[in-house]
């Protein structure tokens, strides 16, 4: 590739040789350190290219083996540039324009985030531009360790964060803790564990504090789960002490619940009727020019957008891109659902719905809902058994009284 270059820089050619002794022509080159490549043997005569030095230097070797060479095509930029040499706005236009393409060759034209998974690109984005982080932004005001430390600090589920510069594109990679909980802080003072939700407990497994049900027993809302008191007690199983602690357990609680969602089998289906219009526009920098033709205007459509980047290479973006919107003309037309269309329907919104549930935390752990078909209307109804940490914390009441009266009782058996 290197070699390709430098030939179209330097300019070369194709001759044709004919003559007397075109052998001893070859040896005659050799000998110069004339170089010669692309030789084709075209009967009496060859054809081959040299550069334009080397052909400059042929004319004692052609006389001496009493041969001829006639060019047949001339190739590169020293030709390139004879040809333009009477047109002075095109050499100024080309000038500018390579001037033009290194001017935007300092700038970060595209700004892209990879890696993450619970933020945003949008999120990230915006956060980056209220930190003077934007496009068209210069390469020398990208300062990589400020913006990987400023998105660590603002962003605590992002636990590692690299920031490249690749051609006018600023990348940003990062990567979050999966396993990390976002919630509040834990308090270190004396907490209780109470449920949050009625139920039956499925698990408890206590790290602190003192364990108020077992498992198996049903709970109401608000009944203490895991005590914080902590009762110290002698070997006859009288109390010594009581202290507080923050208690900490994994408690799941399961809980029936019911589902009941209906439709209708009747409904009005989107029909496309085949006519539409299409217009373009170009943005340059953040300015949006439209170009459209006139034409009729439909009551009920669809917008469909298509943007495409200009870039010279894989990372060179340029400011500006084209884009094509494309509105369709529909009609509502009255439509029946079958019976197996329905029941999909119906399948597709029970899935979305415990989908929601398992975003939440909850674990579905039965499912007893039915379809049913009945007087032009579809049923979906049943019950589903949960299961999930439904727990939440609260400050305990301190009994200081029936500590001091322990403490008293101890002090008379001793």
């Amino acid at each position: 590739m290197l070699t390709r270059i430098l030939k179209f820089l330097k300019g070369y050619v194709v001759i044709r040789l004919s003559g007397y002794s075109p052998e001893r022509f070859f040896n005659l080159c050799s000998r110069h350190r004339i170089v010669l490549w692309g030789l084709v043997n075209r009967g009496t005569e060859y054809e081959m290219c040299m550069s334009i030095g080397s052909f400059k230097k042929l004319r004692p070797l052609l006389h001496k083996t009493r041969t001829k060479a006639v060019i047949l095509e001339r190739h590169g930029l020293p030709f390139i540039l004879r040809r333009y040499r009477r047109r002075k706005l095109f050499a100024v236009g080309a000038v500018c324009s390579m001037a033009l393409l290194y001017v935007l060759s300092l700038f970060i034209w595209n700004i892209h985030v990879e890696g993450n998974l619970s933020l945003s690109d949008q999120v990230i984005l915006e956060y980056l531009e209220s930190e003077q982080v934007v496009h068209g932004m210069g390469k020398w005001q990208v300062h990589g360790e400020d913006i990987e430390a400023k998105l660590r600090e603002h962003f605590p589920e992002i636990t590692w964060t690299s920031a490249e510069v690749r051609g006018t594109r600023l990348i940003i990679h990062v990567k979050e803790n999966e396993d990390a909980s976002f919630g509040e802080a834990e308090e270190t003072g004396a907490a209780d564990l109470l449920a949050a939700a009625d139920g039956l407990v499925s698990s408890i497994i206590v790290r602190s504090g003192t364990p108020a049900v077992s498992e198996g027993d049903e709970v109401k809302e608000g009944d203490v789960l895991v005590s914080s008191r902590v009762e110290v007690t002698d070997d006859a199983g009288e109390p010594v002490s009581v202290y507080y602690v923050h208690a900490d357990a994994d408690v799941l609680i399961r809980r029936t619940e019911r589902y009941a969602q209906s439709f209708s089998m009747e409904y009005e289906k989107k029909t496309y009727t085949g006519r539409s219009r299409t217009a373009f526009y170009v943005m340059l920098g953040s300015r949006r020019f439209a170009f459209s033709l006139p034409g009729e205007t439909f009551g009920t459509c669809d917008l469909l957008t298509s943007e495409l980047p200009l870039r010279l290479t894989e990372n060179f973006y340029l400011p500006a891109a084209v884009g094509k919107n494309t509105v369709r003309e529909y009609e509502m037309i009255p439509a029946v659902y079958t019976e197996e269309e329905a029941r999909e329907k119906a399948k597709a919104g029970l899935s979305l719905f415990f989908e929601k549930l398992s975003i939440k935390g909850l674990q579905i752990i039965e499912n007893n809902v039915k379809i049913e078909i009945s007087g032009g209307v579809c049923t979906a109804s049943g019950t589903y058994v949960t299961e999930s940490g439904a727990v939440k914390e609260q400050a305990p009441e301190i009994d200081l009284p029936a500590e001091e009266e322990a403490e008293e009782e101890r002090d008379q058996r001793n």
